[in-house]
């Protein structure tokens, strides 16, 4: 699956989005920050990780919504 976070970045207190395949949403989350953190040049504690925002199911090499999955 794939887990599409909210997160914002406290220094600078812009906010976006960022998705993790991972087998679980704690794996993912637990993946996610430090690979935030590089993508915005920043440290880890800077990022506060929001709420899953879309869940995607992976059929063949694509990824499709998964209706019903995120709460």
């Amino acid at each position: 699956m794939r887990y599409t976070f909210e997160y914002e970045v406290l220094s600078s207190q812009s906010s976006s989005e960022f998705s993790q395949e991972a087998e679980s949403q704690e794996e993912a989350a637990a993946l996610i920050v430090a690979r935030i953190a590089d993508l915005e040049f920043t440290d880890e504690s800077d990022i506060k990780l929001g709420k899953v925002i879309a869940i995607s199911k992976k059929v063949g090499d694509n990824y499709i919504a998964c209706e019903g999955c995120a709460s």
